[in-house]
């Protein structure tokens, strides 16, 4: 192997590490938002119950005090 060989090797594996460096980054940016939007639909889901537990006691109400 000469010493040229040896320089373009090196300089693809420089290249092939950055390349490695800037897909993790990626994929650790695309994982966060996943998290976001993981809590974001638990959140969603929670209220939603919420909401539902209220309408349905307001109905309760109603139905006993006969409003309805």
């Amino acid at each position: 192997m000469t010493s040229e060989e040896a320089a373009q090797i090196t300089a693809h594996l420089e290249r092939i590490e950055v390349m490695v460096r800037e897909t993790n980054g990626r994929v650790r940016e695309i994982e966060l938002w996943r998290a976001r939007l993981q809590g974001v639909a638990a959140t969603s889901r929670i209220l939603w119950m919420v909401a539902g537990g209220t309408i349905t006691a307001i109905i309760i109400a109603m139905v006993t005090r006969g409003t309805a």
